[in-house]
């Protein structure tokens, strides 16, 4: 990934927003995708699994799994920020000496990152521009599950994209949106040896689980 693109999430990302964010989950818990996604998760009874989350924020997903006995939670995230937040609320439940924590691009990152159960990417791919990098080294650490949240590429997603980044041009933030097509990311992950079990969203997101074939080796 451009290597812009990862420092402008780290500055995009600020304490700022992450102490927004963290204060909205101690109030109200997940986002509504991350609710499904780990509703979605739940019905493949995987909680308390081991679980890569990349790009996790304030670290939803890491707790759920921590809370229900995970003791492998790994986190992979380009803002520093989001990772003490994370990090901050896995101790304040007693859980911090069971999560890892890894800052930087993981794609640059991932031969160095264990392999785990699930592998979640929560609104991450429309942080990355290079997609197709993201995907396929993510999908496979995956030795069960991978679950994904990320934008339908429908016109109405491509304006709002193009305004949010319009915006962050305009306030000289060099962070950048993208939408990539469902097509792609689907056929992508497929070809990794998964089958997708799990399919549903919002008018703006999409909510996929897949699930690894059992004859498709698995590889470190």
């Amino acid at each position: 990934m451009d290597c812009c693109q990862i420092d402008a999430i780290e500055e995009y990302m600020d304490v700022k927003m992450a102490r927004a964010e963290l204060k909205g989950y101690r109030s109200d818990g997940p986002a509504n995708t991350t609710r499904i996604l780990l509703d979605g998760l739940r019905t493949e009874q995987v909680l308390g699994s081991s679980l890569l989350d990349i790009g996790g924020g304030v670290g939803a997903i890491q707790h759920e799994f921590l809370r229900t006995g995970s003791v492998e939670v790994t986190s992979v995230d380009a803002s520093s920020a989001y990772l003490e937040a994370a990090r901050e609320e896995a101790s304040l439940h007693g859980h911090g000496d069971r999560l890892q924590q890894l800052h930087g691009d993981f794609v640059k990152l991932a031969n160095d990152v264990p392999m785990a159960d699930v592998v979640t990417l929560d609104r991450v791919i429309c942080c990355f521009d290079d997609m197709e990098s993201l995907v396929r080294l993510s999908a496979k650490r995956a030795k069960r599950l991978y679950g994904l949240v990320y934008p339908r590429d429908h016109v109405f997603s491509k304006v709002l994209v193009w305004l949010e980044n319009a915006y962050h041009l305009l306030r000289s933030n060099r962070f950048r949106a993208f939408v990539h097509a469902t097509e792609s990311v689907d056929e992508l992950i497929r070809s990794l040896g998964f089958e997708r079990i799990f399919a549903r969203g919002t008018m703006l997101w999409q909510v996929h689980i897949y699930r690894r074939s059992e004859t498709w080796p698995a590889k470190s």
